[in-house]
């Protein structure tokens, strides 16, 4: 099932950053690329339905962002650049969170990604006192096992230590492999794993 955006546009007050902007997300890995500044950040919140386009269409599937807001975004998990939100909330708390708002998330994937990412011994303390990187590592095993239709991940190699850039670039590769979701990456830096290209 495919990502679409059909003729998007979009100004922040001071600067105007996308003019009929069209793209389909197929299933498997999409890396979107480009400099600071490019628009990648903004064209994702746009995509996740956190920012409203001035004209164009969103759809997943047959759901249409416009007409299912609520449909649309249970379909697409966005995880974003900045520090997790909900950080009141423990690890375990946040997952059991999420999972109510996305009710295929694969409870064995998640587990999969706690241990990948090294994350057990921080299940039980507040996300607040966790680093950024940890922060990041929690909010990316959760999109990657959210059962989405798309997931998108804005600069997920940010923060994070070698092993667990070693987990997620894996896990990149199997998503490739398996076209059962469209995985869109925005990073300045390059993913090793077979992927479409989109510049920006």
């Amino acid at each position: 099932m495919s990502l679409v955006a059909e003729q998007l546009s979009f100004s922040y007050p001071a600067r105007h950053v996308f003019t009929h902007w069209s793209a389909q997300f197929a299933p498997g890995l999409t890396w979107l690329r480009g400099g600071n500044g490019s628009g990648k950040s903004t064209l994702l919140k746009l995509l996740a339905g956190a920012l409203p386009p001035l004209t164009g269409r969103l759809r997943i599937g047959d759901i249409d962002a416009a007409r299912d807001p609520r449909g649309y975004r249970r379909e697409v998990f966005w995880c974003g650049p900045g520090a997790i939100a909900f950080d009141h909330l423990r690890p375990d708390e946040f997952f059991a969170f999420m999972a109510s708002l996305y009710p295929r998330l694969d409870g064995a994937a998640l587990a999969a990604h706690v241990q990948g990412f090294g994350l057990a011994p921080q299940l039980g303390q507040r996300l607040a006192a966790l680093s950024t990187g940890t922060q990041r590592k929690v909010w990316i095993a959760c999109a990657l096992a959210a059962g989405t239709q798309a997931v998108l991940l804005d600069e997920p190699l940010n923060a994070l230590d070698a092993a667990s850039l070693a987990w997620l670039h894996a896990a990149f590769e199997r998503a490739a492999a398996a076209r059962t979701q469209a995985l869109v990456v925005a990073s300045h830096e390059s993913i090793a794993a077979p992927a479409a290209v989109l510049q920006l």
